[in-house]
């Protein structure tokens, strides 16, 4: 089975729901795509002032979305639709466990703009605080 290999752009935009009150993130990075049969691999490193170097490794499989950080910033994030899972955060200020419930991913691809949308709905509890609620939405577009 042959590896494909693309460069990409990535567009991770997020939305915490904090009762009510709405937070809004977006990072946009050049990063790299594999895919091997169905397992698809986003890598990709973001600069964030302050911090320092965070590498982030993005594995989707038609069941399973792992969001793995390493460097300044690191944890493991696994999203299953309907189930829970558990990782921890750390960061240069801390560290803190977080309980995410994944209740829906999609992944559509639209060859008019060549590029792959994800999105993840979640909730995360961080340190058994009140649950947050997440829209997560990955883009990745095919650079020419």
């Amino acid at each position: 089975m042959d590896v494909i290999k693309k460069d990409v752009s990535i567009k991770l935009h997020t939305i915490i729901d904090d009762q009510g009150e709405k937070e809004m993130s977006i990072i946009q990075q050049k990063g790299l795509y594999y895919r091997k049969g169905e397992l698809e691999v986003l890598t990709f490193t973001d600069k964030v002032e302050g911090i320092g170097e965070i590498r982030n490794h993005i594995t989707i499989t038609p069941d399973k979305v792992t969001v793995k950080r390493s460097g300044a910033v690191s944890m493991n994030q696994q999203f299953v639709e309907g189930k829970k899972s558990e990782c921890l955060y750390r960061h240069p200020y801390g560290m803190f466990h977080m309980e995410l419930y994944t209740e829906h991913i999609s992944s559509e691809y639209c060859p008019d703009q060549n590029n792959t949308e994800i999105v993840i709905e979640y909730d995360a509890t961080i340190n058994q605080q009140e649950p947050r609620s997440h829209h997560l939405t990955l883009t990745i577009t095919e650079e020419k």
